[in-house]
């Protein structure tokens, strides 16, 4: 058995765990894009025509833009984090980075839950920030790490904030 050790120092642990460099970064790949096919199986069939008879603020963009913003975004933040996950250094703090990326997974598939499955726009209002204060949290806390993580990580924050922004206007609106 051949060992990478450029994805981990504690690599006998790691690796008796199963969890190599390409484990990690086929698994965050899966885990982000999963999280989206997720939200997406909570849809309501008639989403469509509610969407449509709904009042949106100013500067929404036409729906075509919100499927090619995610998928950018799922693979910004999946690189950000497979970068952060086989850092040659693993201590408390990339650990806890990892943890707090798949919390933010689990968090923006609720988002689309909330939103298009379950059409309560509170509930998804409140998710969205949420969501945004952990984002921002990994983005900010990257910068310690590698300031690439923070730069890859700086479009989903901006973009996370906007969608709350759409999604109070859609609340107060409607």
């Amino acid at each position: 058995m051949v060992v990478d050790n450029a994805c981990d120092v504690r690599a006998g642990a790691a690796y008796a765990a199963g969890m190599g460099r390409t484990f990690k970064i086929s698994a965050v790949f899966i885990a982000t894009f999963l999280a989206g096919i997720i939200g997406v199986l909570f849809v309501s069939t008639n989403v469509g025509s509610w969407y449509d008879g709904l009042v949106k603020p100013p500067l929404t963009p036409p729906a075509l833009a919100f499927g090619v913003v995610w998928t950018m975004l799922y693979i910004l933040s999946a690189v950000a984090c497979s970068m952060t996950w086989c850092r040659p250094k693993q201590d408390a703090h990339t650990e806890g980075w990892v943890r707090f990326y798949f919390v933010s997974l689990f968090l923006n598939t609720g988002w689309t839950i909330f939103f298009f499955g379950f059409h309560n726009i509170t509930l998804a209002f409140l998710d969205s920030l949420v969501l945004g204060f952990f984002v921002v949290g990994l983005t900010s806390s990257a910068w310690e790490l590698d300031r690439r993580i923070s730069y890859l990580m700086m479009p989903y924050a901006v973009w996370l904030f906007f969608a709350a922004y759409l999604t109070a206007g859609i609340w107060l609106l409607n």
